[in-house]
């Protein structure tokens, strides 16, 4: 596959074709934005946008999140033993990027100068955005910091692991027994920018005989209960 004519384009006029060995950098890896929601001991409310967030297992369903730790998202897992991801929208990229860029402790009102309007969920009572299509609650498993991860130095964040407990998804974006999560406009962040999420180019396994790749999407997709 090769680049399209506007990367080549954006590529330095001073370099030809081949590799180049760049220092690492996590933000070469493109990532979902999402919106966490903690409270404190006290039930105050805080909501950050993270983009270091992924899924690390299916079955049970458990989540890691990097958060760094000066932040106050951070405090209220490790007091409470719990928070929720937030999926949200394109048109909710003003909000993503204020509760992202603002410190609680310096503005405690930032959801409100955001636009955002906390509930709570019926199993977990924990904060969630209604604004979000989905809301996961999570339980904190784990924890990796300068000590697990064989640091000489802290790390720049605190790697959270999470168990999935509750989830709850807008009813416009159900399907017969499925999320249609591919459908959703979801943001995405790249070096730092935020982007669109592109067209669908095909479902796992298009490669594979077509009653075989039916029958794994219908098992990976359905809300039925696995064992």
């Amino acid at each position: 596959m090769t680049p399209s004519a506007e990367a080549q384009g954006a590529q330095s006029p001073d370099r030809g074709p081949g590799r180049t060995s760049i220092p690492p950098n996590a933000f070469y890896v493109p990532s979902p934005v999402v919106l966490l929601s903690t409270e404190s001991e006290d039930g105050e409310c805080d909501v950050s946008a993270m983009s270091a967030v992924g899924v690390v297992c299916l079955d049970p369903p458990i989540l890691a999140v990097g958060i760094k730790p000066r932040r106050q998202t951070y405090k209220n897992i490790r007091r409470t033993g719990s928070f929720v991801v937030n999926l949200p929208l394109q048109d909710g990229l003003e909000a993503a990027d204020y509760t992202g860029t603002r410190s609680w402790r310096r503005e405690p009102e930032k959801l409100e100068k955001a636009g955002l309007t906390v509930d709570r969920l019926p199993e977990s009572g924990l904060p969630y955005l209604p604004s979000c299509p989905i809301s996961m609650a999570c339980t904190l498993v784990g924890n990796l910091g300068r000590h697990e991860l064989g640091l000489d130095v802290p790390p720049s964040h605190q790697v959270v692991v999470g168990r999935m407990t509750e989830c709850s998804v807008d009813n416009a974006w159900l399907g017969e027994d499925e999320v249609r999560l591919e459908d959703m406009p979801v943001l995405v962040y790249l070096n730092r920018v935020y982007a669109s999420r592109g067209a669908n180019l095909g479902v796992q396994r298009f490669t594979d005989d077509p009653a075989k790749r039916e029958a794994k999407m219908r098992e990976y997709r359905s809300l039925g209960a696995r064992d």
